[in-house]
């Protein structure tokens, strides 16, 4: 799922602002001000009740937004949401609710509508940085290359993904996107989109193909390998 991720964002339902956003790739801020501006002038259709979710598109991308109780979370896409992202985006939105309670209900009291609140860091939660890559393992939105088969056995859907990296690997020159791995594949295999997605996680998983890190990489993500 997390490769076809592009932006997670959190809008204040009263307020119909967005309090906090973050990107897996490219930011863009004038798609961002068209996504705060179709909300605001009631373009896309949202969900009113708390726990209901909407789909809808905007500029060739998909949208899933899920509502809490005084929030929106969306999550915008370059593929389809599956059933399976529907219930990360759950899992998310219960998370987030509950870590920041306080901070949504008091957002334009006590903190004076200063948003830079949901990124302090705090002794007694995670910060929303963690959790979000607990949850949906942005770094998997990385370049990759081909970690050693030395002792892994693969099974025969594994080995199929694992040759397309390698021909990938020689026609981009030491490096791919998992992303370009999966609609490859997807090209010439008959897998469903949650059965690839899982294949590719696991060759992750098992150090089959491997993220290029830099020190500011590992900072950004706030991860170890």
């Amino acid at each position: 799922m997390a490769l076809s991720i592009e932006y997670i964002i959190v809008t204040h339902r009263e307020s119909q602002e967005i309090v906090y956003y973050k990107t897996a790739g490219n930011f863009d801020p004038d798609f961002l001000d068209m996504f705060r501006s179709s909300i605001q002038y009631e373009i896309l259709d949202l969900p009113s009740e708390r726990g209901e979710i909407e789909q809808a598109t905007l500029e060739g991308k998909f949208l899933i937004t899920r509502a809490g109780k005084m929030i929106w979370i969306t999550l915008i896409n370059n593929h389809i949401p599956t059933l399976f992202t529907r219930e990360v985006l759950k899992f998310f939105c219960e998370i987030f609710e509950d870590s920041f309670s306080r901070e949504i209900r008091e957002l334009y009291t006590h903190f004076e509508g200063d948003v830079s609140i949901f990124k302090k860091k705090s002794k007694s939660r995670q910060s929303i940085e963690d959790i979000i890559e607990d949850v949906f393992h942005l770094y998997l939105t990385l370049p990759f290359s081909i970690g050693p088969l030395k002792g892994k056995k693969l099974n025969s859907e594994s080995k199929k993904i694992y040759q397309f990296a390698k021909v990938l690997i020689r026609k981009t020159k030491g490096h791919f996107y998992l992303v370009k791995l999966f609609n490859e594949v997807g090209k010439s295999y008959t897998f469903n989109n949650e059965e690839l997605a899982e294949i590719i996680f696991d060759l992750v998983q098992n150090k089959v193909l491997l993220p290029i890190i830099s020190e500011k990489v590992k900072k950004k993500f706030a991860i170890h390998f």
